[in-house]
């Protein structure tokens, strides 16, 4: 029988893959949906990387209750893209991104005026860019206080997910992309106001976050390795340099930090021991600063080392923003506890399970 939802289901596989090449998320994380008929929406699978999908991959879901056809598990974050459509019959295509400068903006817990910042991005933003309130992963905190953003907001075609990314309305894929990129523009002049940072993304050509950084792929004579270890990232990025010169150990302020290096980042001095380094960095999957000197990312693959330093480097702009006199919220203790635990415990290991 005829998928009567291939063209939407083909439509969000193509918007996945563009996702990741427009930076706008890391590995798997953000999602994207569009709407079908009879209110239903197809939704990209949970913990599955974009460029293994097929189109029998992508899960229909009925709006009202969350339902879903098939065995294959939907996205945690269906609640908050059903919210979407829900609440505004304008919206086709959602995606849920975790770009740079509005993520960290969002940790300020406020709305961005976006007609003060650039009066013309109000004709594709709305004039302002609502911010949410705080809900952990996938749970119905987030949902509702998305879907109170969205129905306050009628006129805004973006939320901001406290601590979290970014929610983009669009009434088509191409819509939902431009909207993803104006709002990061309008967060770069806003965050350049606040810090009074030159930003690398504006002053470096063709500035590229992994070209900061010395990859050394299963470094089998280093005294430090520990087993499950293939790859070792030493990193001196901008901001990543920025925030190790402070000489503290930095909190997660963003859930993603919170689920792959857990409560906080440690800082240890310029030219820790490689025993001292192994011992700061526990679990599979993580990272610390040297004092002045950047940072170090472990992990078991390649990849993961290189999602740690994205999301280590995101984190940091939030540092920057904490060290220049905005006041950014820490996601609390119990729910930087929780979302790394999930993230071990299931989210990784499905994610490992599915890319092979």
């Amino acid at each position: 029988m005829e998928d009567p939802f291939m063209k939407e289901k083909e439509e969000v596989l193509k918007a996945g893959l563009r996702l990741v090449e427009d930076g706008l998320i890391a590995r798997t994380w953000g999602n994207i949906s569009a709407r079908a008929k009879e209110g239903k929406f197809v939704i990209t699978p949970s913990g599955r990387t974009y460029d293994s999908l097929k189109p029998e991959d992508i899960v229909t879901v009925r709006a009202e209750n969350l339902s879903y056809e098939g065995v294959i598990k939907p996205s945690s974050e269906k609640g908050v893209h059903a919210a979407s459509y829900l609440e505004r019959e304008d919206v086709g295509f959602v995606i849920h991104t975790h770009q740079n400068y509005a993520t960290a903006l969002s940790t300020l817990g406020r709305d961005i005026d976006v007609t003060s910042i650039d009066p013309e991005a109000v004709a594709v933003l709305g004039p302002t860019a609502p911010c949410a309130g705080y809900g952990m992963n996938g749970t119905k905190t987030l949902t509702g206080n998305v879907r109170r953003a969205i129905h306050d907001n009628p006129k805004s075609t973006c939320v901001l997910m406290r601590n979290h990314g970014v929610l983009c309305l669009g009434k088509n894929m191409e819509d939902a992309f431009h909207i993803a990129h104006v709002l990061e523009d309008v967060s770069e002049t806003y965050y350049q106001e606040l810090t009074g940072m030159e930003l690398p993304e504006k002053t470096v050509e063709n500035y590229d976050l992994m070209s900061y950084g010395r990859v050394l792929e299963r470094p089998k004579e280093r005294p430090w390795r520990a087993d499950k270890i293939n790859c070792i990232i030493e990193t001196r990025a901008p901001f990543i340099l920025e925030a190790s010169s402070y000489g503290k150990p930095m909190p997660a302020y963003i859930d993603d930090l919170a689920m792959i290096g857990g409560i906080s980042i440690p800082v240890l001095p310029a030219h820790a021991s490689h025993e001292e380094i192994r011992k700061a960095i526990k679990g599979t999957t993580g990272a610390v600063f040297l004092r002045g000197k950047g940072a170090v990312s472990m992990a078991a693959s390649r990849e993961d080392a290189e999602a740690m330093v994205m999301v280590l480097d995101k984190c940091c702009r939030v540092f920057v923003l904490a060290k220049t006199g905005s006041h950014p919220h820490v996601v609390s203790l119990f729910a930087r506890i929780k979302e790394h635990s999930n993230y071990i415990n299931s989210y990784s290991k499905l994610e490992s399970a599915n890319s092979q």
